[in-house]
């Protein structure tokens, strides 16, 4: 499996893919494919972070980490994670994200948060975003919003709620 930065040759394949893995899943707007187009032009999205995943000379899941802030502090959202659904259960997801945290961690991110999986996410080192005094935005409920601290030294963060990009709210996705 390599993992690596999107390229805009494979915008089309990327959107095609987070369709058809969001058709299926249990908290899906299916509006998602267009959030992926949309945030491409956003501020809030950093190429860098755009992550796929080949196998076998196949685009087989895909990672979009964001801009978003807490308070005055700059933070990173893993605002989409999907895979091909033949290749459930392979470890791309989890891969993408633990590449996507080191690259982060590379740029200088401290804080990572996500909205999904209470089982899943902590398998990878995330622990409810409450416990960092971070609450999610109207609309997403605190059970589901997790965080992962990327820099053991970094200063706690200031109690407040997750800005997430503007997008997330004019397309309706919570």
């Amino acid at each position: 499996m390599i993992i690596r930065e999107e390229k805009k040759r494979e915008f089309y394949t990327v959107t095609a893919l987070v369709r058809e893995a969001y058709i299926s899943a249990d908290r899906s707007t299916g509006r998602e494919y267009k959030l992926v187009e949309a945030l491409r032009e956003s501020d809030a999205y950093i190429p860098k972070l755009s992550l796929v995943s080949i196998i076998d000379n196949a685009i087989a899941g895909y990672g979009m980490f964001l801009r978003g802030k807490v308070g005055d502090q700059d933070v990173l959202i893993l605002g989409l994670l999907a895979v091909a659904q033949s290749m459930r259960g392979h470890g791309v997801g989890g891969a993408l994200v633990l590449e996507g945290q080191r690259l982060a961690r590379k740029m200088g991110y401290s804080y990572l948060f996500v909205y999904g999986s209470n089982v899943y996410y902590p398998r990878l080192g995330y622990d409810f975003a409450h416990n960092f005094g971070v609450e999610p935005p109207e609309g997403l409920d605190r059970e589901h919003m997790m965080c992962i601290k990327l820099d053991a030294q970094a200063a706690p963060l200031e109690a407040g709620t997750l800005e997430y990009p503007e997008l997330f709210k004019t397309l309706e996705m919570f």
